[in-house]
């Protein structure tokens, strides 16, 4: 009995201690609305709906334009709605909470996701909209867009020829193509077809190189092999950088021996070019 009331007096003195530390807080209603607004622009979408329970004035806040546009663009950075004046008729808390349930359905189904973003009119169904939506963004389920891809070799495409990979050493342009598009779980025909569109765009942001499409595609699957080899602790005997030439030497023309073991450096010191490493 008395250790319990013991505990409920240091419960109470905890959270009167709690209650002076947070008047020595500031509040927003004595800051200037910039200044109140810049703070509330530290928090996320979940906060800052939390925030707008406060008060009248807290809730005013939280729903200024520009901390809700923030908000969307960090997460989307390209949606048609920003272009097609659809933010003219419906605030960015509005398409914030549409962009968020459609993500959330592109998850469970692809299609189903995007199906519904367009329906609502924030995004434009033609195929350069579509690549340019999930370019840009970073939210969206790995697995689910790797399955999307695969079905829909036109938005690929298009999406491959957004990338810029002009001076970029090869196996860095590899590594930053598949840290946005999701590198296979399995060797076959979507990883060959990745590759195959990689090496046409890295050529085209490259034209001064001499490499043939085939030697770009044939070193970038040896990258890909070369990167499992070093970083899984499955495979004992490591490929030395003497055989990693020797196994180029023929089949890549066009590209000297030291290229071949600055590549191999890269890998080793870097670390894998298909950072989910999923393709064993």
């Amino acid at each position: 009995m008395g250790q319990a009331s013991c505990r409920t007096c240091q419960t109470d003195l905890s959270s009167d201690r709690t209650i002076k530390q947070n008047d020595n807080l500031p509040d927003l209603a004595i800051l200037p609305p910039e200044v109140a607004v810049e703070v509330l622009s530290h928090l996320d979408a979940t906060d800052l709906c939390l925030a707008s329970c406060v008060n009248e004035l807290w809730c005013s806040l939280a729903n200024v334009e520009v901390l809700w546009k923030r908000l969307c663009m960090r997460r989307w950075g390209y949606v048609s709605a920003y272009f097609n004046g659809y933010t003219q008729i419906h605030s960015f808390k509005e398409l914030y909470m549409i962009l968020d349930n459609g993500t959330l359905s592109f998850a469970a189904d692809p299609n189903e996701g995007l199906s519904y973003l367009i329906k609502e009119g924030v995004l434009t169904d033609d195929v350069d909209s579509i690549a340019q939506f999930i370019h840009n963004t970073d939210v969206l389920s790995w697995l689910s867009l790797e399955q999307y891809l695969m079905e829909r070799t036109d938005i690929l495409k298009s999406l491959v020829s957004l990338h810029d990979f002009t001076n970029q050493f090869l196996p860095d342009a590899l590594r930053s193509f598949f840290s946005r598009i999701p590198a296979p779980r399995q060797r076959g025909q979507f990883l060959e077809k990745l590759l195959d569109y990689f090496s046409s765009r890295y050529l085209q942001c490259n034209r001064h190189l001499s490499f043939s499409k085939d030697t770009v595609y044939i070193i970038c699957y040896s990258l890909i092999l070369l990167s499992v080899d070093l970083t899984s602790p499955c495979v004992k005997n490591k490929m030395s950088k003497r055989e990693f030439i020797k196994n180029l030497r023929g089949a890549a023309t066009g590209i000297d021996n030291e290229t071949l073991g600055h590549m191999y450096d890269n890998i080793y010191l870097l670390g894998h070019v298909a950072t989910q490493d999923t393709c064993h």
